[in-house]
């Protein structure tokens, strides 16, 4: 568990984040989608909402609480999905117009 607390970690932790960040511009750029500031915190949005999701899970599996993990897993997991299915097709939105 120490290695979770260490500073190598969240190094690694944000090396990763900003991969992530640059490959969405990337993606976005390539399809020709305008991300505009709102978009972006959209996207900032969902994505700490399903961490949320994945660290409920974890953290009530790791409290021995396989039925509070089952439970919360399928309802935020279920949120998750939907605004994530909702966000794309809005993201995505804006290129079908023109």
């Amino acid at each position: 568990m120490g290695f979770f607390n260490s500073g190598l970690f969240w190094f690694i932790e944000g090396i990763l984040a900003c991969l992530a960040v640059r490959g969405i511009k990337i993606w976005a750029e390539d399809r020709g989608l305008i991300l505009r500031w709102w978009k972006w915190l959209y996207v900032v949005a969902w994505f700490t909402l399903a961490g949320f999701t994945l660290a409920f899970i974890g953290t009530s599996l790791g409290e021995n609480e396989p039925i509070a993990a089952l439970r919360g897993g399928i309802l935020f997991g279920i949120i998750t999905i939907i605004l994530g299915v909702g966000g794309w097709r809005w993201l995505t939105l804006s290129k079908r117009k023109n």
